[in-house]
């Protein structure tokens, strides 16, 4: 029961203390164009896999469509974090340093951990899409169905006065606006949004492209609120490796309690 308790004892965080940097850094617009390439990324990887997975089933389209989306979330939050918990190593460093009594150079100072870094770093990378987004958002309008190109065996139909002005309209050319050169940026940027809103209609479809720009936000969000938890992953890490020392020590200790037993002599009765 004791050992059980023993157990059931939750570890001692170890919570260092660190120099607290600025969120608007050099180090934050260094970072975004980083963001802004890893959008870019992400919408690769919505075409992709939108593209492997366009299921005429509805329900398996939206299933596929939100993992899409909670796969591409995850994995921004992690390298947040990660990134987050790198500088918050860096300002536990710049604090041992001035405790010390050792010069911190100011340029240290402002590199050091901001849990609100992340998120406006990734606000300016997403900024050039997030306009995009919101001048398309003006242009949208509802989906209309477009005729098709006609089979060339329809070639000899054409040249009968009866058939042709029927077919006629099939021959008129379009050309690509810049409403169409917005809306398939657009599209690539949110291509998982955009298929759950087509199993809904053209109005939740329309809708879904007028609130682009947010949807455009999601994965940005995740490495910002990633990044936020830095510091809390750092202590985890230095309470893991306290515990790792304290392990040791009990191991180092209980063998040299069984080196102490065994070198004793022996009592004689």
């Amino acid at each position: 029961m004791q050992q059980k308790k023993k157990n059931d004892k939750q570890p001692q965080l170890v919570v260092k203390p660190i120099l607290i940097g600025e969120w608007n850094s050099k180090e934050a617009y260094r970072l975004a164009p980083k963001r802004a390439l890893s959008i870019l990324l992400v919408a690769v990887v919505y075409v992709f896999f939108s593209v492997m997975a366009g299921f005429e089933n509805p329900i398996l389209r939206v299933v596929i469509s939100l993992s899409i989306i909670g796969v591409v979330f995850f994995y921004q939050y992690t390298k947040g974090m990660e990134l987050g918990e790198k500088d918050a190593a860096f300002s536990e460093i710049m604090y041992e340093r001035q405790q010390e009594g050792r010069p911190v150079s100011e340029e240290d100072r402002r590199r050091c951990f901001h849990p609100f870094r992340g998120m406006f770093a990734s606000f300016l990378g997403a900024l050039p899409f997030v306009i995009i987004c919101l001048v398309y958002a003006f242009m949208a309008k509802p989906w209309q169905y477009q005729l098709g190109i006609l089979p060339s065996w329809t070639k000899n139909m054409l040249a009968h006065n009866e058939m042709g002005d029927a077919l006629s309209y099939y021959n008129i050319s379009r050309s690509i606006g810049t409403t169409d050169i917005f809306r398939i940026i657009v599209r690539c940027l949110t291509l998982p949004f955009i298929n759950i809103a087509t199993v809904f209609g053209n109005k939740p479809l329309l809708w879904a492209e007028r609130l682009a720009a947010l949807f455009v936000l999601i994965p940005p969000a995740g490495f910002g609120i990633g990044y936020s938890r830095g510091h809390a992953l750092r202590t985890r890490i230095n309470t893991g490796i306290m515990q790792g020392v304290e392990k040791k020590k009990r191991k180092e200790r209980k063998a040299r309690k069984q080196r102490q037993r065994s070198s004793s002599p022996e009592r004689l009765i």
